[in-house]
Parts: structure tokens; C-alpha cells; sequence
């Protein structure tokens, strides 16, 4: 029984490390030729972030592209950025107390014990980087992240970092040949 219900919690625990790991989406234009983007700008988010947040986000993505050899640019530039962000409340439902099997009690054994439903709130933030070419207002790249948000507001700076450089690792694409 307690090999049973310790496969029970250890399943439990890996279950909710993958459902908190930061999840990033990526797509771009296959036909672009992200070598011919030297400069970028950018354009007011349709979705800013509250308080402090809008200016970390700049900050996080202007660190990223910097790094990628792009330079920011006050007017003609050659691509704009445009962040959007977002905030949800994800549900989720957990039982417990689903034995069955050998138990000593009045009338019998083997019977059902009483289930537990809890319910647990998790906060869900998904930032959007869109860069798009200023010339033709074509979108050139999409990249999105999303993970849980934590009380702490060191824990999400953090977050928000790791998040930005995982979305730009690998850019400028590459299509693979």
C-alpha cells in the first residue's frame, strides 16, 4: 500500500513540474531573409503590461536583439516590435482518498473511502514578440512564452528573462535544409 501511494505522489510531482514548465511557441516567415534587418523600432503594445512590467519586457527584448547584432532605431527603421501580454487564472482539480482495496471497518472491507475534490488557481502569463518588416508591414516572426505566475516578483523579472532568451536563441531562423 505504501508503494502504491508512493508511485501515486511521485507521479503527482512530475505531473506539476511539467504542467509549470515554461512553455515558448515559435514561427516565422520561411521565405524572409532576416539578413537584409539591421535596425529595429518600436511600435505600442495593443495588450501593455501594468506597472513596472512594460518597460522590463522593452528591456528583456531590446537586450536579445541587441545581442543578435540588431540596433534600435528612433525613426525608418527596418523592422518593428510589438509585444502583447496576458494573464489568466487556470483551474485545476484534484481528488484524493480513491482507495480501494483492503480496509477494516464495520460491515466488511474492501469498500470505497470518501473522495477529496481541492480546487488550485494558478496565475498563467503568455507574452507575444511579433517583428514585422516596416516596409511592407508583413509579419517576419512570432514568438510566444508562457508560464505560471509566482507572488514573488524577483521569481518573475527572472522568469521573464529566461523567457525572452529562450524565445530568441535560435534567432534569426535558420530553415533547415
Amino acid at each position: 500500500m505504501y508503494k502504491r501511494m508512493f508511485a501515486v505522489a511521485v507521479l503527482c510531482c512530475l505531473f506539476t513540474t511539467l504542467a509549470l514548465a515554461q512553455k515558448t511557441d515559435i514561427d516565422w516567415d520561411r521565405t524572409a531573409n532576416f539578413a537584409n534587418f539591421h535596425t529595429y523600432s518600436w511600435e505600442p503594445s495593443p495588450h501593455a503590461a501594468k506597472g513596472f512590467w512594460n518597460d522590463r519586457i522593452i528591456e528583456a527584448v531590446d537586450k536579445e536583439l541587441q545581442a543578435k547584432g540588431l540596433t534600435k532605431v528612433d525613426s525608418n527603421p527596418d523592422m518593428w516590435v510589438v509585444y502583447s501580454n496576458s494573464i489568466k487564472d487556470q483551474k485545476q482539480v484534484v481528488g484524493t482518498g480513491y482507495n480501494m482495496g483492503p480496509g477494516w471497518y464495520w460491515g466488511g472491507w474492501g469498500g470505497p473511502n470518501q473522495v477529496t475534490y481541492n480546487t488550485y488557481v494558478t496565475k498563467m502569463g503568455t507574452l507575444v514578440v511579433e517583428l514585422a518588416d516596416a516596409k511592407n508591414k508583413q509579419l517576419l516572426w512570432r514568438g510566444s512564452a508562457t508560464d505560471t505566475i509566482s507572488d514573488n516578483s524577483n521569481k518573475n523579472i527572472n522568469n521573464l528573462n529566461k523567457a525572452v532568451a529562450k524565445l530568441f536563441k535560435n534567432f534569426p531562423p535558420q530553415d533547415k535544409k
